[in-house]
């Protein structure tokens, strides 16, 4: 039975009390850890990843170009490291999927939505599957197509796989599947497919941070009943699928009108910057939401573009998911 990441990580604390205690210096005890734990030591803030503060602390984050799933744990600190690394499967045609049938695997920010048990599968599946998000949000506003893009493993009885060699999965090894059943939280994990995983010292170096203060104000210019204020954060190209700028500004001024006060809380908030696009940022959250005359609780993305001309942060594009 392997141990868990956090059960590893506090005995390595109980190392660095002992020299304490013994009245070693920290950077004995630091110097002690480099060469016997390093694997506990925080690798910094993946490139592209703004904020994460969903309930589960594992991310999976698939480097295509290099055809590797790491999977990355988010210490108390905020900072991640990497505890797995392992060889993937990926599309027989690569990566960049844009129609159903290229064989190609998606580039994107993805949720595991589900998990079909072996019984429901054939053996070309392996031990299970976890359906993600395929086709997103944006991959529907960019016109994308196709179904059926899963995390799921090796065929049972084959041991490895071409890098390129699925219909557009991300397949992995079956034994490797089994144990991140205890890291995966179906409906909140986050899989990030994108080129390559690249680190950062420092969060305050992240591309597009300030789309932190944008969400901020975004939420404050929504609770003061401000309604002109508030859809300034709107893009002139927003949609919900249902509806363009003008008729959500019809909308929003409609109800908006009606009440007497409005409260937003946002938790389990996650921020990305998008892979492959230019100024865009995605961003999920838990929202309670409640006003004079309504009330609701679920959760929500929003597309946020960054504006050409003002260089402001503004929605693309908002709905419950």
């Amino acid at each position: 039975m392997h141990q868990k990441p956090t059960t590893i990580l506090l005995a390595a604390l109980l190392v660095l009390a002992n020299f304490a205690v013994s009245g070693k210096a920290f950077a004995q005890a630091s110097a002690y850890a480099e060469e016997y734990i390093p694997e506990l030591l925080p690798q910094g803030y993946p490139s592209g990843l703004i904020a994460d503060n969903q309930s589960s602390p594992y991310l999976f984050w698939v480097a295509l170009s290099d055809g590797r799933l790491h999977v990355l744990e988010r210490l108390l600190s905020g900072q991640y490291r990497e505890i797995e690394n392992i060889p993937i499967s990926i599309g027989k045609q690569g990566y960049g999927k844009e129609v159903e049938g290229d064989q190609k695997t998606p580039v994107g920010i993805y949720t595991m939505t589900s998990f079909i048990e072996d019984e429901r599968l054939d053996d070309f599946y392996g031990l299970g599957a976890y359906p993600i998000d395929y086709p997103n949000a944006w991959d529907r506003l960019s016109g994308r197509t196709g179904y059926g893009i899963w995390l799921h493993g090796l065929p049972k009885g084959v041991d490895e796989r071409p890098l390129l060699d699925s219909n557009g999965c991300v397949v992995i090894d079956n034994s490797k599947l089994d144990k991140y059943s205890e890291y995966i939280v179906t409906g909140k994990s986050t899989m990030v497919l994108t080129e390559t995983l690249d680190w950062l010292e420092q969060p305050e170096q992240q591309d597009s941070a300030d789309v932190m203060q944008a969400i901020d104000r975004w939420v404050s210019q929504w609770e003061s009943l401000n309604t002109e204020e508030y859809l300034s954060n709107y893009h002139p190209d927003f949609t919900d699928f249902e509806r363009d700028l003008e008729d959500w500004s019809l909308y929003k001024a409609r109800i908006n009108s009606a009440k007497e006060y409005i409260d937003v809380e946002l938790s389990q908030l996650s921020v990305f910057t998008y892979p492959g696009e230019e100024g865009m940022v995605v961003t999920r959250f838990f929202q309670d939401y409640e006003s004079s005359n309504f009330s609701w609780k679920g959760w929500k993305q929003l597309l946020w573009r960054r504006n050409s001309e003002s260089g402001d942060w503004q929605i693309i594009y908002e709905g419950n998911g």
